[in-house]
């Protein structure tokens, strides 16, 4: 049974209301998580507490209990010429970039191109699921308490 702390194997899909599968792990290998460490939306995680091994859950989350809100501060204008593989700088693409953080370290994030006009390329940091209702789909495949 599912609880604080367990090591669980699932699989999982997440769509959207449309029924548009964004993500799916059913036709491959399940994915292992930790109960209680932050890896699942916390309240996908509540569902799941209670659950056995080949129990099946479903939950609809609203964004701001998902992947969050859209953030318009999570946008940022850089010039072209920062882009070593001008290929990549086309409109609705994802690319990795290095953010900078308050503290000044450096993590790498993946932003989406939202415009190119001229030499300044507008991007976007937030989650591409943010903003979206979502539905999570879960099958339990094994637990380790």
């Amino acid at each position: 049974m599912i609880k604080f702390n367990s090591l669980v194997k699932l699989h999982y899909s997440i769509s959207n209301v449309d029924k548009i599968i964004f993500e799916s792990t059913f036709s491959s290998e399940p994915v292992t998580v930790r109960i209680g460490d932050g890896t699942l939306p916390r309240k996908l995680e509540m569902t799941l507490y209670g659950l056995v091994v080949d129990s099946n859950q479903s939950m609809t989350l609203e964004p701001k209990d998902a992947f969050g809100l859209r953030d318009k501060s999570k946008t940022q204008t850089l010039d072209i010429n920062m882009f070593p593989n001008k290929k990549m700088i086309k409109v609705d693409n994802i690319i990795e970039i290095d953010v900078k953080e308050k503290d000044g370290t450096v993590r790498p994030s993946f932003a989406m191109i939202k415009q190119v006009n001229g030499k300044d390329v507008l991007l976007d940091l937030n989650h591409p699921l943010a903003g979206h209702t979502i539905i999570f789909k879960v099958k339990i495949v094994d637990i380790n308490e």
